[in-house]
């Protein structure tokens, strides 16, 4: 028995393939340049976009290029945007790029087997700790101890029960239930001890690294919050650790939240000890120094930014801000003149 001919048919459509315009329900008047230029849903371009790519409707490589740059601008961060590069090797990189690449990774060979050493060589040595071991003291209940303290009658003391007066024992009860009551409710006095951190002796300059980061990190996650005094007492603990240009100032920031601008000074004053050019400093030593009314010297280190990093919006505005503060002009150097004859 030979199949019909509408068996046929239905059987075609059936497993014919559904194309992208027909799943995606795009009307045709939608993949015109004008609607693409002016379209700001993402969603929508980027189904156009598959569309366009697949060559279903026709290859069309202008609309395609109009299509990727309208949803660069509406999504810029659509999956369809990235492309697929391929993994450079080694030889296509340039000379200069490969002993960059080779220095690099040598510094952090070298870096790691120091910090595997000073880890090593710390196992076999014995750390010294100040904080002492807390021990458990068992203490007995008032309540407890009074009635161990006090003796039971045996049953077969007959003289003691003759002497036994219930009234006398129930009066006794009462006073003491009632000395009870009085001791809870009366406030206590007595104010919790703040509680300190203290620090050990660390053996390697690998593990005082660690723990000054592990502080400043604590601290990093206060400062987002807020909380700016817990804040500065963990960027402390850091810097007691191991002091860096990062902890001094990140507590410089702190410190200029917390409206202490001479300590923030300070701070600023110490990272430029350590490393002369760091503009973080500089812009916060300027900022220490407008609210502690020395203008010209803050609009001296305020300059030094902008001459190194002429974008940054912060120190133009500080720099505004404190020449006219200074004055318009800057006062002219009056020079001696002498006649030689």
């Amino acid at each position: 028995m030979t199949p019909s001919n509408d068996f046929q048919v239905n059987s075609n459509t059936q497993f014919e393939k559904e194309t992208l315009l027909s799943k995606y329900k795009i009307p045709i008047q939608h993949f015109e340049y004008d609607f693409i230029e002016k379209c700001n849903d993402g969603k929508e371009l980027e189904k156009i976009l598959l569309v366009l790519r697949s060559g279903e409707e026709g290859h069309y490589p202008d609309l395609i290029n109009t299509t990727e740059r309208r949803l660069s601008t509406v999504k810029p961060k659509s999956k369809l945007l990235k492309k697929v590069v391929r993994v450079l090797e080694k030889q296509d990189l340039r000379k200069d790029e490969l002993e960059e690449i080779s220095e690099d990774l040598n510094e952090f060979v070298l870096q790691v087997s120091k910090t595997d050493r000073e880890l090593e060589s710390r196992k076999s040595n014995k750390s010294y700790h100040e904080v002492d071991v807390r021990c458990f003291k068992e203490f007995k209940n008032a309540d407890e101890s009074s009635k161990v303290s006090q003796k039971r009658i045996a049953s077969t003391d007959y003289g003691a029960w003759d002497k036994y007066d219930p009234d006398t024992e129930l009066l006794k009860m009462e006073l003491e239930e009632e000395k009870n009551r009085k001791s809870v409710s009366k406030p206590k006095d007595k104010v919790k001890p703040k509680k300190t951190v203290t620090f050990n002796h660390f053996t390697t300059e690998a593990e005082a690294i660690f723990y000054s980061n592990r502080e400043k990190e604590k601290g990093n996650e206060f400062f987002k919050t807020g909380d700016y005094v817990d804040a500065l007492q963990c960027y402390t603990n850091s810097i007691k650790i191991k002091a860096n240009v990062n902890n001094l100032n990140n507590r410089a920031a702190t410190f200029l939240k917390l409206k202490k601008y001479q300590e923030a000074l300070e701070d600023c004053e110490r990272v430029l000890n350590l490393e002369e050019n760091n503009l973080k400093a500089r812009l916060r030593k300027a900022e220490a120094l407008e609210k502690l009314q020395k203008f010209e010297e803050a609009l001296e280190s305020v300059e030094f930014v902008i001459r190194k990093d002429p974008n940054n919006c912060t120190a133009q505005e500080l720099s505004s801000r404190m020449r006219e503060r200074c004055g318009s002009e800057l006062k002219n150097t009056r020079l001696k003149i002498t006649e030689i004859e």
